[in-house]
């Protein structure tokens, strides 16, 4: 995968996971960014969703609204 964008923000990788789950499905490859796992203590620093660029609207489409979803930098 060349040029990855983040399509989602999650609260914990378990969450990215599941909606990694649903990208899987539907024929989407995507990768998890995460430090948990790496950090200790009470931050829970959650976890990104990254897919390509070209699949990005699709991979949005197929999540509906994930959280944390980030409008695309040219969307005012």
């Amino acid at each position: 995968m060349s040029d990855l964008v983040a399509i989602g923000n999650f609260h914990t990788k378990a969450e990215a996971e599941m909606a990694g789950g649903v990208l899987e499905a539907a024929g989407i490859p995507f990768v998890i960014q995460s430090t948990e796992g790496i950090l200790h203590g009470p931050i829970n620093p959650g976890a990104t969703l990254l897919v390509g660029e070209a699949a990005a609207p699709h991979a949005r489409a197929a999540l509906g609204n994930p959280p944390g979803d980030a409008e695309p930098e040219d969307a005012a």
